[in-house]
């Protein structure tokens, strides 16, 4: 019995660090963050006036719903380019593979300003796209590339697809060769493998990846304002404005909480949709 107490004791103690780190770096300042969210501002008592702004102010419902339009077009973008290539590093040689992992990993590797400037470069007025296409006779005007929804989904898309192949790739990669060489020797075509044996068992990997890419493209900030301009507002973008030139500290607490809400569901559908995809494997086997 001492003996099963001292195990329990030093394995609490070895897990303790990590729960004082996560109190001190994510439920202390979440905390305060609720609780300034409740305030009505300096020295104001409790009131949950800032919550209703949110709702009926006119304006940050529908920046929210924009702000989920965008984070879907670049979590559709990055299914589009990213599944196919996962599924390319499955199938390739290793050094092509390497090769992929690399172009797929760099994004992340490089300063989030000189990406996006480089994108100024390529997708501006004058840039490589509309020169290109000028001198190809494709079109007579330079197109509107930047500044705009669609110049935001390439630029967050380019980075954010590692997030979306990673986990697609493991998934793939976990997959036994034999499962689809069994349908094959069955009469299925590629095609029909594909769709009834390789794509079903690959949805714990893109449900994964999908979750991650939408949550993260929620709350991004930097990248629709060096791209989007003054012509894309998000969420994360009103509160910044905010707290820098309103000193709405309150209200944007108020926002940042209910932003968190929303990923908080959306992570909790993501996890049953998991749930309920191991339940049929299981039904199944």
């Amino acid at each position: 019995m001492a003996l099963r107490t001292g195990r329990r004791i030093f394995w609490w103690g070895l897990i303790a660090p990590t729960f004082v780190l996560y109190a001190l770096i994510f439920f202390v300042p979440l905390g305060i963050l609720g609780s300034e969210s409740l305030h009505a501002g300096a020295g104001g008592g409790l009131t949950s006036a800032n919550y209703a702004a949110f709702f009926t102010d006119g304006v940050t419902l529908s920046i929210f719903w924009r702000t989920v339009r965008l984070s879907l077009l670049i979590t559709a973008g990055c299914i589009l380019f990213g599944y196919p290539l996962a599924l390319f590093m499955r199938r390739a040689g290793p050094v092509l593979r390497l090769v992929a992992l690399t172009i797929v990993i760099s994004p992340l590797l490089t300063s989030v300003v000189v990406r996006n400037v480089a994108w100024l470069l390529v997708l501006g007025r004058e840039g490589m796209v509309n020169a290109l296409l000028r001198q190809s006779g494709l079109i007579d005007g330079p197109l509107p590339l930047l500044y705009n929804t669609f110049g935001v989904v390439v630029g967050v898309t380019h980075v954010y697809l590692a997030f979306l192949v990673m986990p697609v790739f493991s998934s793939l990669l976990s997959i036994d060769p034999s499962v689809e060489d069994a349908a094959a020797s069955l009469g299925a075509s590629r095609t029909t493998v594909f769709w009834r044996v390789t794509f079903p068992l690959s949805l714990p990997g893109l449900i994964a990846g999908t979750t991650l890419v939408f949550v993260l493209s929620m709350g991004v900030y930097l990248t629709p304002v060096i791209m989007g301009g003054s012509f894309v507002t998000t969420l994360p973008m009103v509160m910044t404005d905010l707290v820098r030139n309103q000193f709405g500290w309150s209200r944007a607490a108020a926002f940042a909480i209910v932003l968190l809400a929303f990923i908080l569901i959306v992570l909790g559908l993501s996890s049953r949709a998991e749930k309920r995809i191991e339940r049929m494997r299981g039904e199944g086997a």
